[in-house]
């Protein structure tokens, strides 16, 4: 973004951003400079996301006319730590009614590659149509912040290649750029609903492993592959721009502060040791889910602690761009002979990259306890480009049927802990050989006839948080644990359960996506005052908290009109019938969701979206 003004005293709509548009079936791409028109507009990411949405209404999210939309943030590809992401969005392939119709929703991304897309000077590109070939879309400047030109080339030879290998390959082909590809099951989309879209890293393209990031929620690498776009290239020159004092203080704030503690490892200024703590954190207490959501009791999960890793593997923390977080925990084989500690010891291969949700719910979850085999699980659903939380609770799924069902056995009768079968469908979904797998947990229980165990709200499967302790899913728009801050509240703030604090809970859960507007990653914790200060610094605007609160509530009022639009039943807003039938004594927290308690609760928090949506005048175009 960039504006024409000279004076330090500007307001969002003195600026402006750069829209392409991409129609793949007629080969032609314009660009626009569009001008903000509300603090949404200017902050991006999402804001932008659900305005472009209301104006297409999709039936089919594989039909060529439906749209695929790349947006960025405000703070995407600027000195602001973290400030990386990159938003793809539309009518998910996999959000659904049971009905069958798409839902509007978005998915987030780090690396490198939205960096070099705001380089470029490119904010949004919608996608439509479909080309007749393979596709890559180039977009190169030889300055920064543009102009850019546009191109689409043929993308034959990069068919058939894993996401990591895609990556590879093209680096070989554009020097200083990034790249945002679909695997095998992108291609293959017809039959997978939960294909990703990779991004490159600095990590990767320099060491040559498999380590890119991914925008995985939602289905879109199979809306991107429907589309014949195999990959997008970003090639411009790093902005050098001089970090100035006020968002040198919020660096430092991100790099060392309470909010993202618990992501930094322990080495570094006493932190938490990112997300693969909640392994052993949440196992004690009774809430990792293990054998499709239940928890069993028993202490398998002990041999996916990372202290049980330490010895036998390498554990490296690594950043992304400029972070100085390092949350990812990249694993290596031990050389012989290396006796050294974490930072200290010298590693041998990239094994895989362990993150809580992919490891959980790809290993534990579907009852694999193995080191070996849940590194190999993990890597695998990353080298197809997987969304593995999708993934692993749909397999989890089948396994629970299995169990339930001697007498009507799918996927060659696959039970928990069987990770030879998980591999050999995961290889046959990729593939598009395996419709039953790749459609997700909810179709697969509507065609078995029994959702009551499918641990999914509204077509999009959980994360890797038990819903007896999460009464906030249903409103969760984009993934209960990146869109509606409510999913570790039971067990973090007092364990409280009355139906005032849950009301509440809910309803200010939304300002959690405070970061899918502006661009930077939830596991900075930025407090709100340093973002504010950022923004009026770089930009020179003088907004308010409240004015930036108000933003995003607006955009998650639009999103749930879309929502709605397509025509969600009120049984859809709701937890799966099976935390109601049963209290799994395993379970450490207290169980108080009922259907009395969730009738109430839906009853409140959807008056007051209504309320809300009325008073900030919030409607779709007719």
């Amino acid at each position: 973004m960039w504006t024409d003004t000279k004076n330090e005293n500007n307001a969002p709509a003195d600026y402006k951003y750069r829209s392409a548009s991409v129609d793949l079936t007629a080969g032609n791409i314009t660009i626009e400079e569009k001008a903000c028109t509300d603090l949404e507009e200017f902050l991006g990411g999402i804001g932008r996301l659900f305005k472009v949405l209301t104006g297409y209404d999709v039936s089919d999210p594989y039909d060529p006319a439906a749209p695929l939309v790349m947006e960025l943030g405000c703070f995407s590809g600027t000195n602001v730590m973290t400030g990386l992401r990159t938003f793809f969005g539309g009518y998910s392939p996999l959000k659904s009614t049971r009905a069958g119709a798409p839902s509007a929703m978005w998915s987030a991304g780090s690396g490198k590659f939205g960096s070099k897309t705001a380089f470029a000077g490119v904010d949004e590109i919608v996608f439509t149509g479909r080309n007749e070939k393979p596709v890559t879309l180039v977009i190169k400047s030889e300055a920064v912040g543009g102009p850019p030109t546009l191109e689409l080339v043929d993308a034959a030879s990069l068919l058939g290649k894993t996401a990591h290998d895609k990556i590879m390959d093209l680096q070989g082909r554009y020097a200083d750029a990034h790249f945002a590809v679909i695997g095998p099951s992108g291609e293959n989309f017809e039959t997978n609903r939960m294909a990703a879209i990779a991004l490159s890293s600095e990590n990767q393209l320099k060491s040559g492993d498999n380590k890119p990031r991914f925008c995985g929620r939602g289905g879109f690498g199979g809306v991107m592959g429907s589309k014949n776009l195999i990959a997008i290239v970003s090639q411009a020159p790093d902005d050098k721009t001089r970090v100035t004092e006020v968002v040198k203080e919020a660096n430092k704030v991100i790099s060392k502060g309470a909010g993202s503690k618990n992501y930094r490892d322990t080495h570094k200024t006493d932190g938490g040791g990112g997300t693969w703590r909640n392994i052993a954190g949440l196992h004690a207490i009774g809430c990792l889910p293990e054998n499709n959501f239940e928890t069993p009791g028993s202490e398998d999960a002990v041999a996916l602690y990372r202290g049980s890793f330490e010895e036998p593997y390498v554990i490296k923390d690594e950043p992304c761009f400029k972070c100085g977080i390092a949350c990812h925990k990249n694993i290596y084989d031990r050389p012989e002979g290396e006796t050294a500690e974490g930072r200290k010891a010298k590693r041998g291969p990239f094994r895989a990259k362990f993150d809580y949700e992919p490891l959980d719910l790809m290993a534990a979850n579907c009852g694999v306890y193995d080191a070996e085999q849940a590194l190999e699980l993990v890597e695998l659903a990353d080298l197809y480009s997987y969304d593995a939380i999708s993934l692993g609770a749909t397999i989890s799924y089948a396994m629970d049927w299995n169990r339930r069902n001697p007498n009507n056995q799918i996927l060659d009768g696959m039970v928990f802990g069987d990770f030879e079968k998980m591999v050999k469908f995961i290889k046959e979904t990729a593939a598009g050989r395996c419709n039953l797998l790749g459609q997700g947990s909810m179709r697969l229980a509507l065609e078995m006839g029994d959702l009551s165990f499918a641990m999914q709200g509204k077509g999009l499967e959980y994360p890797a948080y038990l819903p007896d302790t999460n009464p906030g899913y249903p409103w969760a728009l984009a993934g209960g644990h990146m869109s509606m801050r409510t999913f570790l509240l039971l067990i973090l703030d007092g364990q409280k359960t009355d139906m005032d604090y849950w009301e509440n809970a809910v309803l200010n859960g939304i300002y959690y996506t405070r970061d899918d507007l502006i661009g930077t990653c939830k596991f900075a914790g930025v407090p709100n005052g340093n973002i504010i200060d950022s923004i009026n610094d770089m930009f020179g605007l003088s907004i308010t908290e409240e004015e930036m609160n108000t933003a995003i509530r607006r955009t998650y009022l639009r999103g749930r009109l879309l929502e709605k639009k397509v025509g969600y039943t009120d049984e859809e807003y709701d937890v799966p019938a099976r935390v109601y039938e049963r209290v799994n004594e395993n379970i450490k927290m207290p169980a108080f969701i009922t259907r009395e308690f969730m009738d109430e609760l839906k009853g409140r928090v959807e008056k007051g979206w209504d309320d809300l949506t009325e008073k900030e005048g919030i409607s779709l175009p007719a």
